[in-house]
């Protein structure tokens, strides 16, 4: 695997791993608690990153399968305006199947990001360095993205969600 993608694979594990067992130390009902009628719990955030990774890493395909994607001038600036707003400005999540469902707890949840994020890594091991820039996955705003870039977003989604995380356990523990 190439040495940059890995340590950022790495670091992204890192990261994840380590909010998932901060997350692991507070009871669940805690977790569940929404901070107001509108705002989504802490297990309903974890629930997002889950979902939304696997749409898009295209639900987890056979690597064989994986069609490759043409990427436009405005798929390329749409990466950059994605890439610049996540964790800085609040939006609409972009994809219906990106909204949590609720229902799941956090080792349902873990369980299934492990095996995203498994698949990614297998994914990555497997392609050759030109395939790794090869656009097969589709971002529902930027379009087609490819491996790195898959990485480097992950890592940009889940740092937002984990300053969020951290304002929602404030807010339901009373420390706000």
């Amino acid at each position: 695997m190439n040495t940059e993608i890995a340590e950022k694979v790495k670091e992204f594990e890192s990261r994840r791993n380590s909010l998932l067992n901060e997350l692991a130390g507070f009871d669940p009902g805690v977790l569940a608690a929404a901070p107001g009628e509108t705002g989504w719990s802490v297990i309903e955030i974890v629930e997002h990153l889950v979902v939304a990774e696997r749409e898009v890493l295209m639900g987890l395909p056979e690597p064989a399968e994986m069609k490759r994607y043409d990427r436009t001038f405005k798929n390329k600036l749409m990466l950059k305006v994605v890439m610049l707003v996540l964790g800085r400005i609040r939006v609409k999540v972009p994809s219906r199947t990106m909204i949590p469902k609720g229902g799941g707890d956090l080792s349902d949840l873990r369980s299934r990001w492990d095996e995203s994020q498994d698949w990614l890594r297998r994914y990555i091991e497997e392609c050759d360095p030109a395939q790794l820039n090869e656009a097969v996955f589709k971002h529902p705003v930027a379009g087609p993205i490819n491996a790195p870039q898959v990485v480097e977003m992950g890592i940009a989604h889940l740092d937002a969600h984990t300053k969020q995380i951290r304002k929602v356990l404030k807010c339901v523990a009373g420390e706000a």
